[in-house]
C-alpha cells in the first residue's frame, strides 16, 4: 500500500475500472488478461490493506487477485473465458474485455478491444 488508504472492494472495482478504461484498448485476449490482471494487482497493492499471497487459495482473504490460469480455459473462436469467484471474464480475440456477475449474469463492465 503506498498511501495507508483502505479502500472498500466496491470502491476498489471502481478504481480497477478506471483505470482499465484510461488503457489503450488490447488488441488480443492475452492482453486484456494482463492488463486486467496487472491493473488489479496495482489496485488492491495501493487499496486492500491486504499484503498479496504468492499462492492465494480460493478463500478470500480480503485481497481480490487476477484470474487464475487453471479457472481459464479458451473457447474455438479464441476468447478466453475466467471464472473467478464473483464474475465471468471473457477476452474476444479483438482486445474486447467483458465482465459479468456470476450471480445475475449482468455485465459489470465492458470495454472494447483495439
Amino acid at each position: 500500500m503506498t498511501d495507508g488508504q483502505e479502500l472498500s472492494l466496491g470502491e476498489r472495482l471502481q478504481i480497477v475500472y478506471q483505470r482499465l478504461t484510461a488503457l489503450p484498448p488490447a488488441t488480443g485476449p492475452q492482453e486484456a488478461l494482463r492488463q486486467l490482471a496487472e491493473t488489479l494487482t496495482s489496485v488492491e497493492d495501493e487499496y486492500s490493506g491486504v499484503p498479496k499471497d504468492p499462492k492465494p487459495e480460493l478463500a478470500f482473504d480480503g485481497r481480490m487477485y487476477p484470474p487464475r490460469a487453471d479457472y481459464t480455459t479458451e473457447e474455438a473462436d479464441g476468447t478466453l473465458v475466467a471464472v473467478t469467484k464473483g464474475n465471468v471474464i471473457y477476452a474476444k480475440p479483438d482486445g474486447e474485455l467483458i465482465i459479468t456477475s456470476r450471480r445475475t449474469g449482468e455485465t459489470v463492465y465492458q470495454r472494447p478491444g483495439a
